[in-house]
């Protein structure tokens, strides 16, 4: 399908064609038949993208804070690499678009296939063919309205959250100073709503536009132009201000305060400088409010990606509602966007079209629509397997497929494969179409492929890299065991019993090597101190991470990815349970900030083992910026250690002290990669290297990770034997709901690991516990 991009670098325009969105849980995949470029918004972000790197520095300051924090907290070498990728990945434009709906995710039951329906949102609702947007920001279109004007319906909810902001009654006098194309349309839906209202912009030709619609409207620069707005209204002034206004000039706030009346609201919906004079908003005790966006909902993941509802009886008019509003508005007539006269550019002259909203260009609008040709279609869903392909280790080439393409991937993983002979990309799939085609083409990927799960049900690879969204993980990572393929997932591996139930059920059938993505137990500083521990010796283990804050909007935030806990102290349960000889018996977890799983930043977490070992993992989600991240603590028998930042590592044993000390502080990345490589290859592993690359460890510490969150969540110690029998059978216990007894318990299941004879992991004594039963 075609998509207009943006380069970040260069502010240039193209046109290209990549993968359509797929219809993940709660989306709404829509084929575009008209999407809207806003003149403001869009035209700031072009610009933005045209400046060099001082020009961009200088119009977005908050970005440049942002460099900085990270420069504190990652480092030069890794903010320079994550700056020099943002500016090198296209973004994809546009907010507001208009179509027919093609396909539904789970979760979505009030909107249909074949539906006409408008959207909103920015990453969502873009100038492509087909979208792919959550079903808090789609609605239907009414019968008898335009899909061509019901692409206006994004810009037409800001407006309306602007009136809503102003608190204003029937009769109201408002002014709406700006009268671009927001302002244009704010105008219409006062007059539908009956307020008496005026319009101010300092260009006479917008003035002209709303003139010709029958609306009042003065140029800015006119003769006495407040006492012409004044006698408009007998001498009072508005009751309300609606600044709509694009400019980085206080002048629409100032001229606000001499258009109103005492008391009254300037509400900020626009992109202006706001510096009120004290003369008039402090001797009129005037009012400023901000309209957020849409309304209600906006920037609030729960809402827009999660699909929660707010109560009616507290929020009414939220971001959805005010998107219906609009479409209403339009079926019965009160507005009409015909007379704002849009320019109208196929999407293949997307490039044009960018062109005419600049200053220099010629033909400019207030409004312009991209028109799609409405032959755009999805693949027919990929039919899985009937049966698990069998496993053959490849014989030369490893040919390497990664599902998901982001930061992770990109900066850290696939480097670390290209540096190793014998590999070759074979197809990237997942995410969003343009972000995988870019990354498709840096990496040198075979193909991109038109979705997860054709590519999963078709082959092509010998190991598969499950890197998407914490909430596909172990979907993708069973279709890729059921495909025949080697499995890398990165953590976590499921974030409910069910999903590791399914994922341990693809794994002992596959007869495939897989491995989970806790790099930390081939951190250099970890197996050093795993060799150094006494055999057999119980461990007090204290595990202290400073995560810090996340930024705004972070994907972690969707509560539909589990959340910190799930997602990052998934990590540190693991890296003890690959340190403790004994098996895991109970968890307790304790949120400080939280008792939801999804939205706790603070958590401890305590663990204890069946033979006697304990860890306490303290997380701290609100840390301070620049604090050391990890300190790893480990006492037992005549031995302390301790892991600073994987920087050193210091053993106390017979009255000494010796300290290793571990150049850039390496997590394991490498020699994980490289790990992958051999056991995808079938070669032998010695035996730290194979009990790092376990799998079923990876389950049990995944199963930990589960029950830590029922435990936060439930406030009280819960156990963690595995409740059902795939889980059971592949971590070696003899039924569900019981563990291995102490001392090796059954000999190793039906997994790979033990069938490929993989040497088992665990420092229990004589190293006689089977792999499936170590945590």
């Amino acid at each position: 399908m075609k998509t207009v991009l943006l380069s970040p670098r260069t502010g240039s325009i193209t046109v290209a064609d990549v993968p359509a969105p797929e219809a993940a849980a709660g989306m709404v995949v829509i084929r575009n038949d008209w999407s809207l470029i806003s003149a403001g918004t869009e035209r700031a972000t072009v610009s933005a993208g045209a400046k060099g790197l001082i020009g961009k520095a200088r119009q977005r300051p908050d970005q440049v804070a942002q460099v900085i924090d990270s420069v504190k907290r990652a480092g030069l070498a890794d903010t320079y690499r994550t700056v020099r990728d943002r500016l090198d990945r296209p973004v994809q434009l546009g907010y507001s678009c208009a179509g027919t709906v093609l396909r539904t995710g789970e979760g979505v039951d009030d909107i249909r296939p074949g539906m006409r329906v408008a959207a909103a949102g920015a990453r969502y609702a873009a100038h492509a063919e087909i979208v792919a947007v959550p079903r808090n920001l789609v609605v239907p279109v009414p019968d008898g309205v335009d899909t061509r004007w019901a692409a206006f319906a994004t810009v037409g909810a800001i407006a309306l959250q602007g009136i809503h902001q102003a608190e204003v009654v029937p009769g109201s006098r408002i002014a709406v100073i700006g009268l671009g194309l927001l302002g244009q349309i704010t105008l219409r839906l006062v007059r539908a709503y009956g307020y008496d209202a005026v319009g101010v912009d300092p260009d006479p030709s917008m003035v002209a536009l709303a003139e010709s619609a029958g609306l009042a409207a003065f140029p800015r620069d006119a003769d006495g132009l407040p006492g012409l707005v004044l006698r408009r209204w007998a001498g009072a002034g508005a009751d309300a201000v609606l600044i709509t206004a694009a400019t980085a000039s206080s002048d629409p706030v100032e001229f606000a305060g001499r258009l109103v009346r005492d008391r009254a609201t300037v509400v900020v919906v626009g992109d202006v400088g706001v510096a009120p004079p004290r003369s008039s908003y402090y001797h009129k005790e005037l009012t400023v409010r901000y309209a957020r966006s849409y309304g209600p909902g906006r920037y609030d993941p729960r809402f827009e990606e999660g699909g929660h509802p707010y109560p009616e009886g507290y929020v009414p008019w939220t971001e959805r509602r005010n998107l219906a509003e609009v479409l209403r508005l339009l079926a019965t007539g009160a507005v009409d966007f015909a007379g704002l006269k849009p320019r109208v550019f196929a999407v293949e002259d997307a490039a044009e079209a960018y062109e005419a909203l600049k200053p220099s260009g010629t033909g400019r609008s207030v409004a312009l629509l991209l028109r799609y040709p409405g032959t755009a279609h999805l693949p027919p869903p990929a039919a899985p397997p009937t049966a698990p392909r069998p496993w053959t280790a490849p014989r030369g080439t490893v040919r390497i497929a990664a599902v998901g393409a982001g930061n992770f991937a990109t900066r850290t993983l696939f480097p670390e494969l290209k540096r190793e002979p014998g590999v070759a990309f074979s197809w990237v799939a997942g995410g969003r179409g343009p972000s995988a085609a870019h990354q498709g083409r840096r990496w040198g990927f075979r193909t991109v492929a038109e979705s997860a799960e054709a590519a999963l049900a078709s082959g092509g690879a010998d190991c598969v890299l499950v890197l998407s969204r914490h909430d596909s993980h172990a979907r993708y990572a069973a279709g890729a065991l059921r495909g025949g393929a080697a499995l890398f997932c990165e953590k976590p591996l499921g974030l409910t019993e069910t999903e590791l139930e399914d994922l341990a059920d693809a794994w002992l059938a596959s007869g495939a090597p897989a491995m989970a993505g806790f790099n930390r137990r081939f951190a250099p500083s970890v197996r050093d101190l795993r060799a150094a521990l006494p055999a057999g010796a119980p461990l007090q283990l204290v595990h202290r991470v400073f995560a810090g804050r996340l930024p705004a909007g972070h994907w972690y935030s969707d509560p539909r990815q589990g959340g910190r806990l799930l997602g990052e102290v998934c990590h540190f349960i693991d890296t003890a349970g690959f340190l403790v000889p004994g098996r895991p018996l109970a968890v307790r977890a304790v949120g400080v900030d939280s008792k939801d799983p999804a939205t706790a930043h603070s958590v401890t977490v305590h663990l204890t083992y069946d033979d006697g070992s304990s860890a306490s993992i303290v997380y701290g989600g609100l840390t301070a910026p620049g604090a050391p991240k990890e300190l790893l603590e480990v006492a037992t028998d005549r031995l302390a250690a301790r892991i600073d930042d994987f920087r050193s590592l210091t053993v106390w044993k017979g009255g000494r002290a010796a300290t290793t000390k571990y150049r850039g502080a390496p997590k394991g990345h490498a020699a994980e990669m490289r790990s992958l490589l051999r056991r995808v290859r079938d070669e032998p592993l010695d035996e730290q290297t194979a009990a790092a690359a376990d799998f079923a460890s990876a389950l049990w510490s995944s199963l930990v990770a589960c029950r830590a969150a029922d435990s936060l969540a439930e406030d009280r110690v819960v156990g963690t034997a595995p409740a059902t029998p795939a889980l059971a059978r592949a971590l070696g216990c003899p039924q569900p709901g019981l563990t291995p007894g102490p001392g090796g318990g059954p000999g190793p299941g039906p997994g790979p690991d033990a069938a490929a004879g993989v040497p088992r992991p665990g420092r229990h004594a004589g190293g006689s516990a089977p792999a499936a039963t170590e945590l």
